[in-house]
């Protein structure tokens, strides 16, 4: 596997894969990509030193994406993706790891995410480096599904 920097060639890929993939595993609707490229322009166009978005390739083909930028502050990752053929080979520790080094490199002392309640292996991720919830809005409907919408942090 390697890491390359996001490319605008991406867009669509990274939009697609998220409204397919969140259709197929979580039932959500397909405005779930609109709400997905509403985020991915806004990170794009802001200015933000610290911002950066990896893309995972393996053997030629994209595989997942991590994003940081600075959010008042604080290291704010999105985009957070593996392909379902990629899991359950560290790789998302790996995109993880280096969305955090990046973030204390640019002098971050804490991240923070946003995630849903029923993204349960995601939330296994951030819980295995260190993240908490540090709060939850509940009874959340949106994209054809009910879930709470959670707020996570870490120091770093």
């Amino acid at each position: 596997m390697i890491l390359r920097a996001f490319v605008p060639s991406d867009r669509d890929w990274l939009i697609d894969r998220h409204r397919v993939l969140y259709g197929a595993e979580f039932g959500f609707t397909p405005d779930f990509g609109n709400s997905i490229a509403e985020k991915l322009d806004a990170f794009l166009a802001r200015e933000d030193p610290a911002k950066h978005l990896w893309i995972a390739e393996a053997d030629g083909q994209r595989i997942g994406s991590i994003a940081i930028s600075d959010r008042n502050g604080t290291g704010f990752l999105n985009f957070v993706l593996l392909e379902p053929s990629a899991r359950g080979q560290g790789l998302g520790h790996h995109l993880m790891q280096t969305a955090l080094d990046h973030a204390r490199s640019k002098g971050f002392t804490q991240a923070t995410l946003e995630t849903y309640s029923c993204l349960t292996a995601a939330r296994a991720l951030y819980r295995a480096h260190g993240f908490t919830i540090s709060e939850t809005d509940p009874g959340w409907h949106r994209f054809g599904q009910s879930f709470d919408r959670e707020f996570w942090q870490a120091d770093l």
